[in-house]
């Protein structure tokens, strides 16, 4: 599997990880902080564009607002589908009512919108709440 850049969700220090390694936790060069939680990461605007350009592992990012009924009704959902994916794909959400400038960029009318990404590149997206299933189904094609 080689070596590849991940970014790390406390910090957003790049580390190079050796992903054919066997470990459960893989530590920040920076910050000693676990790469490979699978939570979906808060992130702003700046955060979400270093991990959308500098992670090698794929990106799914949940645009999303605290008002959106099914936004919110797609949390636990979105957060149960990423324990499953650990240093696979990072799972991502950002306010999108807060922080627009990424919404903007890639052109979010609708929420939730969730985009995925491979290589810094836009390569799908859904506009609408989305079950644990779909979503799990949905990153394993990412990896």
């Amino acid at each position: 599997m080689g070596t590849k850049n991940v970014v790390c969700p406390e910090c957003s220090n790049v580390n190079s990880v050796q992903m054919d390694v066997k470990t459960h936790i893989v530590e920040c060069s920076q910050c000693q902080g676990d790469l490979s939680d699978p939570f979906p990461l808060e992130v702003t605007d700046n955060s979400c564009m270093k991990h959308i350009t500098e992670n090698d592992i794929a990106i799914l990012v949940d645009f999303y607002s605290t008002t959106c009924g099914p936004c919110m009704a797609m949390y636990d959902d979105y957060e149960d589908a990423a324990l499953g994916f650990g240093m696979k794909v990072r799972f991502l959400k950002i306010d999108a009512e807060k922080h627009q400038l990424v919404a903007k960029e890639y052109g979010v009318t609708g929420l939730p919108t969730i985009i995925a990404f491979k290589g810094g590149k836009e390569v799908n997206r859904v506009s609408g709440q989305l079950s644990q299933v779909q979503l799990s189904m949905w990153a394993e094609r990412l990896v």
